[in-house]
């Protein structure tokens, strides 16, 4: 499923929607249910495989036992390779002196403060008929690798994100896209129902973006209250 590429031509960008959050709640959560901030931080530095294991520090969460089956169906070389869950009490600093010795250094990342972000907008442009549901993930990133030539120590606060668009009722036949963020630092449509955008704007139901604001990469929502 996140093997998909976003399309230049995105059905949800013909439509101008007027977000207004209704509804928004946060709760802190163990893990990550998918580590997508991870990956993109990785990717974003290292474009080639530079290791076979990646120790992930991180509490065990709801999904954890199915780590290697999710990330298996995202695209990327580290997706690729293995993810050794430690606990997340260990040091990723001392685990990486753990490995100092090592000739095939691991790359380790850490993940905590982790939160789960859970919101709904309703469209003012359509009469509130048109709904967004947000899950997103925010996540304080830690990566070490230990590369005689290059190595590399970074901290960074993450946001990933799903979000679901549909037309009144969120069923199939009245879905109008599926989204998530960061698949190789971008948002990428995993579902667009092209035909039912252009039904809905023909019939007045949503209302047309402007040809001169149409930025099919721009984000789908308001940014998300702290």
């Amino acid at each position: 499923m996140l093997l998909c590429r976003a399309s230049t031509a995105s059905a949800c960008s013909l439509a101008l929607h007027d977000w207004q959050l209704k509804f928004f709640y946060k709760i802190p959560i163990n893990a990550p249910f998918i580590p997508l901030s991870e990956i993109a931080v990785i990717q974003k530095q290292f474009n080639r495989a530079v290791t076979d294991r990646l120790f992930w520090a991180v509490k065990p969460g709801v999904l954890t036992p199915f780590n290697d089956f999710i990330i298996s169906f995202i695209d990327g070389w580290v997706s690729k390779v293995k993810w050794i869950i430690v606990p997340n009490n260990k040091s990723v600093i001392k685990l990486a002196r753990s490995f100092s010795n090592d000739e095939n250094k691991p790359l380790i990342v850490g993940s905590d403060k982790n939160y789960l972000k859970i919101a709904v907008f309703l469209d003012a442009n359509s009469n509130n008929n048109c709904c967004q549901i947000v899950l997103a993930q925010d996540s304080r990133i830690r990566c070490i690798f230990q590369d005689p030539n290059k190595p590399w120590a970074q901290e960074y606060s993450m946001e990933s994100w799903f979000s679901l668009i549909f037309y009144r009722l969120p069923i199939p036949g009245y879905i109008l896209s599926f989204s998530t963020y960061p698949i190789d630092g971008n948002r990428v449509a995993l579902y667009e129902d092209h035909p039912l955008v252009e039904t809905l704007l023909s019939k007045k139901m949503l209302m047309r973006r402007p040809d001169l604001v149409i930025d099919p990469y721009s984000f789908d929502f308001p940014d998300l209250p702290e």
